[in-house]
């Protein structure tokens, strides 16, 4: 079995490599380069298995950019079922473009083939990837309480070395625990979250940590506290390429523009918010101007 970093293929190894310091660097574009990359390099030496882990790298970046034209392909890896990793790998990743797409029942079902096989090969640290989809897709079903509780179970199975994976689950668990009204509580949470991102560098934590205090400190009525930490998210969240982050780092600095009086800048928010991602809807601003709809969005969803 072919492991991550360790294939037997210098060249796939070393592009390899450089995708995954692209992506704790925040630099998603980079890191999809360098993950096709080691795609070519396995299609140089004819591995089958290393073309597939290459495919199911690139995915998972081209889906957080976006891109969710690669759900066929991997379908077809788990299909063939040459390579419990491989399998493992593309249920996940199938998984998250299902919640992408907010498909989140097709999801659930990715996750939980994905979960299986992780416990197959005795991975905990993949059993807890697969615990965190599995809660990414009840909570954009907005399964709130069934979310907290895999939140728990995978931060329970990360292994303790793994502590920016164990980061993201954490701020997954922080999100759940503001929208469920413990919002002191998650606060807590995610600074921690923020200062271990800080500390390491890792900018793609810093983004998700940033836009849920925000959102947290605006349930808190605490406006400028929550315009900087969106404006920073925003920022961030512009620099990886994440839309679905742009997204909800515009709709809530609108809300903090429009709850604290500066009602023409919230319109210019919700306008960019339109423009970029609702083209076909222009009364959107003016609605979102006139209605707080914060009780009804899911900023997960």
């Amino acid at each position: 079995m072919i492991e991550h970093g360790g294939s037997g293929c210098p060249e796939y190894d070393r592009e390899w490599s450089l995708a995954e310091a692209a992506k704790d660097a925040g630099d998603l574009e980079l890191a999809r380069t360098h993950y096709a990359a080691s795609g070519e390099a396995a299609r140089r030496v004819e591995c089958e298995e290393l073309i597939d882990r290459a495919l199911c790298n690139e995915a998972a970046i081209a889906f957080e950019l976006g891109d969710i034209d690669l759900v066929a392909e991997l379908r077809r890896v788990v299909m063939l079922n040459r390579s419990q990793v491989n399998v493992f790998l593309a249920a996940k990743n199938i998984a998250r473009a299902y919640e992408l797409r907010r498909e989140y029942k097709k999801g659930l079902f990715y996750a939980r083939i994905a979960h299986s096989r992780a416990e197959s090969l005795e991975r905990p640290e993949w059993t807890a990837a697969a615990v965190n989809q599995i809660g990414n897709c009840q909570l954009g079903d907005s399964m709130f309480g069934d979310a907290v509780r895999s939140y728990r179970d995978a931060l329970d199975l990360v292994p303790s070395e793994d502590t920016s994976r164990a980061m993201i689950y954490q701020a997954n668990l922080g999100y759940c625990e503001v929208v469920l009204g413990r919002a002191r509580h998650g606060l807590r949470i995610l600074y921690q979250c923020l200062r271990a991102a800080r500390r390491e560098g890792w900018r793609r934590l810093e983004m998700i940590a940033r836009i849920d205090l925000c959102f947290t400190h605006l349930e808190l009525g605490r406006l400028r506290d929550a315009e900087r930490q969106g404006r920073r998210g925003l920022a961030l969240a512009e620099a990886s390429g994440e839309q679905d982050w742009v997204k909800n780092a515009l709709y809530l600095l609108g809300e903090v523009a429009v709850l604290g009086g500066a009602t023409d800048e919230g319109r210019c928010r919700f306008g960019e918010l339109q423009q970029r991602f609702y083209p076909d809807q222009p009364y959107l601003a003016d609605f979102l101007v006139g209605v707080d709809v914060r009780g009804l969005i899911n900023l997960r969803a």
